[in-house]
């Protein structure tokens, strides 16, 4: 029988509590991960309450610069990184990033060390920069880095992802029966902690006014200007589509970012003149166009390329065993896009459900495309 989400008596503030507690108990260090935003601050401040009550006088914490962020994000920040309860690490390290830009989706780095471009701003001169490596970070190199600060031990990295704000996290916490708020890392003894997965944007919002604390203004921003209050990078695809917001929001921060990529200003003068319509007719007919797609479009020379052509090899697996929910219709556009918009490179592609199938072929069992490559 398929499992179905049900309700509980406990509110979703003491549960959060009790997973902290949890945590805690099963784990020998635990360390927030801490970006500035308004889930990651109810974070902070749920493990600081759950910490005080197990008789700790602090919390350990870090913080990603990715050198992209705007000043109402990095002082919200700063503020806590000066509490003395909060051993918070700030960390400034050149990392892979990605830029989409009129249908183009191609890798930058920040903190970029070549030279190549100015940085938006100078690193804060409190920042951890570790200018002993050479290497740029990759998707996994910050939860080494917070591992390693450990000697010995389980570690447990607590982050403010909600179930709510996406299908990809919804998934990330609903595929475990017992401690599904606790996953698995790429490394050994280093888990990911998601305590406050089922917390809707009004729960975290009332946390601040029940308890008088501070949030960044920037969501005030956001909200004047009909933008959704989210913190992310603002080349990724999604910051793209409102990329004209960010100079309602900070026409300083929004001068300078287009000083440094000037691309941008192209890229929200024509946004909206652009259909990928013709894209997913012409390569999302079969994954075999979908790989047509990557080699047309993706440098061979960029560090994606190797990733796409990874990633892709796995969805194709998925395809073959799952056909009805990667190629819903007999087609690969669902795939397609992720990897045109770029998402593809920060996570997984996760199947359609059974609702965005009904929304998008109507009550209708969707035909498959038996003509896949025999064995």
């Amino acid at each position: 029988m398929a499992r179905q989400k049900g309700f509980i008596e406990e509110n979703v503030y003491e549960e959060a509590k009790k997973r902290i507690h949890h945590i805690y108990d099963t784990h020998d260090n635990v360390n927030i991960a801490y970006s500035g935003g308004k889930d990651s601050t109810v974070i902070l401040n749920l493990v600081w309450e759950v910490a005080q009550e197990r008789g700790l006088d602090s919390i350990d914490a870090h913080h990603r610069d990715e050198e992209l962020n705007p000043g109402l994000i990095l002082d919200n920040v700063k503020y806590y990184f000066d509490q003395p309860w909060c051993n918070m690490t700030w960390y400034a390290l050149p990392k892979n990033g990605s830029f989409f830009c009129l249908g183009v989706t191609k890798q930058i780095t920040y903190w970029d060390p070549s030279g190549e471009r100015e940085w938006l701003r100078p690193k804060p001169e409190w920042a951890e920069t570790m200018d002993d490596r050479t290497e740029v970070l990759g998707r996994h190199g910050y939860d080494q880095i917070i591992t390693d600060t450990y000697p010995k031990g389980k570690v447990a990295i607590i982050n403010g992802i909600r179930a709510e704000e996406s299908l990809v996290r919804y998934r990330s916490v609903v595929n475990k029966i017992t401690d599904n708020y606790i996953v698995s890392s790429s490394l050994d003894r280093t888990r990911l902690a998601k305590p406050i997965y089922d917390w809707m944007e009004n729960d975290v919002f009332k946390y601040f006014h029940d308890n008088n604390l501070r949030y960044s203004a920037w969501y005030e921003q956001q909200l004047w200007s009909g933008d959704g209050l989210r913190v992310a990078p603002p080349l990724i695809a999604e910051s793209m589509k409102t990329i004209d917001k960010w100079a309602q929001m900070d026409p300083e921060f929004y001068n300078r970012l287009t000083e440094i990529f000037p691309e941008v200003r192209a890229h929200e003068r024509y946004k909206g003149t652009i259909s990928d319509e013709h894209i997913y007719k012409e390569y999302g007919k079969d994954m075999e166009g979908v790989k047509q797609w990557i080699e047309a479009n993706v440098d061979p020379e960029d560090s994606v390329y190797p990733r796409m052509l990874q990633k892709w090899k796995a969805v194709k697996r998925l395809t073959e065993t799952q056909p009805e929910r990667y190629l819903p219709g007999g087609t690969a556009e669902w795939v397609l896009k992720h990897f045109v918009t770029g998402k593809i490179i920060h996570g997984d592609i996760y199947p359609m459900t059974t609702q965005e199938i009904r929304q998008k072929y109507g009550r209708k069992k969707p035909k498959i495309n038996k003509n896949r490559r025999k064995k």
